[in-house]
């Protein structure tokens, strides 16, 4: 039964390992057993990092650095897959900083439906000389077609603003790099209980939906990136080690209860990014995902699952 089998016997013509981040630090599955799928509701979500092999340097060189590592090991083109947000564009200018050449794909909704954040990705492109592909999508028709469904079924995925992506990965040769994986944090509240000093524990939230986008590589037995800022241990450490998060986790920095809004300011500390509204891509067509999201939970709920790790322990995890 394939939903038995891990990422090695996924491959049974290669003695080669699928690989999903570098050496596959992280790791994911169920039960204590990596790289592996949901076979009951009963089942353990979990997830563990690997250590870091060397002191990280500030994060953008180890962004640098990540770029790099990806262009040794993987096959083929790269493609980043480039929404026009701010964490595909600091993709992309990391192999840009790291002299690598690369190639974009920017998914086009029909009727411009998504103008207002590709349009980003277009002039970025276009600045900057790289090649791009626009993939074109009714996105309209792939929800009411049955086409949204079918990916989220194979992948069980919970989120339908996921689906079209792993669509978009389909449509590209070699090398797919999502700009994912980021260092999510949340205050977690007093009443859960607080550090030694008293002071509230941040927790960094690892949610099981966003691994359908591994599962659907996993499935199609096809090496890429799902997560660029977890593609590496040293490139978490360095966003973790930043000035503006240990400030914000030693509960020294007024704040949201969140790092999201943090994000974007350490963004643009390290890299040069046109001011614009946070955009999700999805803002002309929510109907779609409202309709769709409550079946996905009735069928695929138990695919929800969040691992939450301290900010102290994920440093101690990381660390070399």
């Amino acid at each position: 039964m394939v939903a038995a089998l891990a990422v090695e016997a996924l491959r049974p013509s290669s003695t080669k390992p699928l690989t999903l981040s570098h050496r596959n630090h992280f790791k994911f599955g169920y039960n204590g057993e990596w790289f592996t799928f949901r076979r009951s509701p009963q089942d353990k979500w979990g997830v563990a990092y690997g250590h870091s092999e060397w002191v990280p340097q500030d994060w953008r060189a180890e962004c640098i650095k990540t770029a790099r590592l990806i262009r040794d090991n993987a096959d083929g083109d790269l493609w980043v897959l480039f929404s026009g947000g701010l964490d595909s564009e600091v993709v992309v200018q990391s192999f840009l900083f790291a002299d690598i050449p690369i190639k974009v794909a920017i998914t086009r909704f029909a009727n411009q439906l998504n103008r207002h954040d590709m349009v980003y990705a277009v002039k970025f492109c276009e600045m900057h000389g790289i090649p791009y592909r626009c993939l074109d999508l009714d996105i309209e028709q792939f929800f009411g077609s049955g086409a949204a469904w079918g990916y989220a079924e194979r992948t069980k995925c919970v989120q339908p603003q996921l689906l079209h992506t792993m669509w978009a990965m389909d449509q590209v040769d070699g090398y797919p790099i999502l700009g994912s994986g980021e260092c999510y944090l949340v205050r977690r509240d007093p009443a859960e209980g607080t550090g030694p000093d008293g002071q509230p524990i941040w927790d960094m939230y690892e949610k099981e939906r966003i691994a359908s986008w591994f599962r659907h590589l996993m499935l199609a037995d096809r090496e890429g990136c799902a997560g660029f800022f977890q593609y590496n241990p040293e490139n978490m450490l360095s966003f973790l080690k930043d000035p503006l998060m240990v400030e914000l986790c030693s509960n020294r920095r007024r704040s949201h209860a969140t790092t999201m809004k943090l994000k974007e300011e350490i963004y643009r500390n390290h890299f040069l990014l046109e001011r614009r509204r946070k955009y999700h891509g999805f803002e002309n067509v929510m109907h779609l995902d409202d309709r769709l999201r409550p079946e996905l939970e009735r069928t695929f709920g138990d695919h929800n699952g969040i691992v939450r790790t301290s900010y102290p322990d994920l440093l101690e995890m990381l660390a070399p």
